[in-house]
């Protein structure tokens, strides 16, 4: 899956829209709240080192697991504080299978959306 493929994927979902919060090489896609004025980032969208990054957010346990698995392409968020990393992480899009990548953008969608509540 390309990283225009990915964005687009992130960009389907209800409630959706592209920020440049950290400057304009770098994509942020927020979700906004149906009550509320408020929004949350998601999914994050830049090049570091010549790579295609995507940062998402997932539980501890599952954060910790894609490490282990993929320890040359999902590190701890890479921009992250540490109260964040436990639950951002960094891939690099080449290297993850299009499914994980699809079910990577829908739990940190499902995640910000609790948020918002």
């Amino acid at each position: 899956m390309s990283t225009k493929e990915l964005l687009q994927y992130c960009l389907e979902k209800k409630g959706v829209f592209i920020d440049y919060t950290f400057g304009n090489d770098y994509i942020t896609i927020k979700t906004k709240s149906a009550k509320s004025e408020k929004s949350r980032i998601f999914a994050e969208f830049y090049t570091l080192n010549g790579k295609e990054i995507f940062t998402f957010s997932t539980d501890v346990d599952t954060a910790l697991t894609l490490r282990l698995e993929y320890p040359e392409s999902i590190t701890r968020g890479w921009h992250c504080p540490p109260t964040q990393a436990k639950y951002k992480s960094t891939a690099i899009i080449a290297d993850i299978p299009d499914e994980l990548l699809k079910n990577l953008a829908d739990t940190s969608y499902a995640r910000a959306i609790d948020k918002l509540k």
